[in-house]
């Protein structure tokens, strides 16, 4: 998808995140064994019932809705083969040339001519259903890509709201943004940063702690999606602006050695 982003980010310049493939360990031995994948990991992964609250509560109801994506592209394919299949299963028609009049009795000449102009229907029939057909598979596509533009929109603003809020500048988000997108990141979890509440600290924290962006970018997506929510999230909250919510004062202070003014009528004496 996406690196991380900030208010000044330009859709069309979005650049692509490449997926980092999982390192293979280094082994001192020869082994019968293959190492585990970062499919394997999260099998035989063992979760802490916090972990696992977490990962039910936030990150497999990430995993959810990019499942939802993939099925309704799915669903969208489904109908565009449908589609194909209801049309007649024909090559496009050969229209014939022109019948030489000389060479055929009137008869045989006019029948060819009929034959002719039937081909001829027939071909722009053709012509007008793979039309449809194709039309019909760029409409799906083009819906496809204006609903995922629609949601990036609305994570980048959010996005970008919450950085103002955590005074965070747009400069400073976007080099933060742009050095945790180098060390690659899958897309379930760069959408799972942008969505959390603390997304724009979370950028912040990792662009200034690169040994944990680094195993972050090693991880299984779903397995970078807990640690980041049990550990970097509650770090990368100590980056919050301290707020002082002590009350203003009600009045405002005397200058040091001013007498206060005498009160009552004009002209009164008092000893």
């Amino acid at each position: 998808m996406s690196e991380l982003i900030s208010d000044d980010y330009d859709i069309d310049d979005e650049q692509e995140v490449i997926l980092s493939e999982d390192p293979t360990p280094e082994v001192e031995e020869e082994s019968d064994s293959a190492p585990d994948t970062g499919e394997d990991q999260e099998k035989h992964v063992q979760f802490t019932p916090e972990q696992q609250e977490i990962f039910n509560k936030t990150v497999g109801v990430k995993v959810a809705e990019k499942k939802a994506i993939e099925l309704e592209k799915r669903e969208l394919e489904r109908q565009l083969e449908e589609l194909k299949s209801n049309a007649p299963a024909q090559q496009k028609p050969v229209v014939p040339d022109l019948p030489d009049p000389f060479a055929f009795s009137d008869d045989e000449y006019r029948q060819r001519i009929q034959q002719r102009e039937q081909a001829l229907i027939e071909q722009a029939q053709y012509d007008a259903r793979q039309r449809a057909i194709e039309d019909n598979r760029r409409q799906m596509a083009y819906q496809e890509q204006m609903k995922q533009q629609e949601e990036l929109n609305g994570q980048i603003k959010s996005y970008s709201d919450k950085a103002t809020k955590f005074g965070i500048k747009p400069e400073e988000l976007q080099v933060a943004g742009n050095t945790v997108a180098q060390f690659g990141m899958d897309d379930t979890l760069v959408s799972y940063i942008l969505a959390d509440d603390h997304g724009p600290l979370i950028t912040k924290y990792l662009a200034n702690n690169l040994t944990d962006l680094d195993e972050l970018s090693r991880m299984p997506p779903t397995l970078a999606a807990v640690k980041i929510a049990t550990t970097i999230k509650q770090k990368a909250a100590s980056l919050k602006p301290k707020v002082n919510n002590a009350p203003d004062p009600l009045d405002t202070p005397r200058g040091a050695g001013s007498a206060p003014k005498p009160k009552g009528p004009q002209g009164a004496i008092f000893e």
